[in-house]
Order: structure tokens, then sequence, then C-alpha cells
């Protein structure tokens, strides 16, 4: 329970520090015989940072409650 929550609370506060995810894609546009045309784009997926946020409270509250003793 402690690892999921401090896993979180890591990814949350990557989200919070680079705003989203990015990432490259790769078209093949025209081929000419052995002659390759591509286009390379760079694009990102947004992440709201308020998502980022409840995902470190998560975590938070995950990795707390993991370290509580059980009731004996």
């Amino acid at each position: 329970m402690r690892i999921v929550g401090a896993l979180l609370v890591v990814l949350g506060l990557a989200a919070l520090l680079f705003g989203g995810i990015s990432y490259k894609k790769t078209e093949n546009v025209a081929q000419f015989g052995d002659f390759k045309m591509n286009v390379t784009e760079k694009k990102q997926v947004a992440i709201p940072p308020i998502l980022s946020g409840l995902v470190v409270l998560a975590g938070a509250a995950l990795f707390f409650a993991g370290s509580r003793k059980p009731p004996a």
C-alpha cells in the first residue's frame, strides 16, 4: 500500500512539473521505390493540474494509510 502511494505521489508531482506527456509520432507520407519520406511530429497529451493534484493527494492518503498499524 505504501509503495503504490509513493508511486502515485511521484507521478502526480511529475505531471505537475511537466504539464503532461510528450511523444513523437512518425508517419510515412510518400514512398518512391526505395526512397521513403517520413514526417516526425511532436505531440503532447496535457494533464490538468487539478487531476495531478488529486493524484498526489490520493497517493499521500494511501501512503499514510499503509503506514498505520491495524487495531489489535
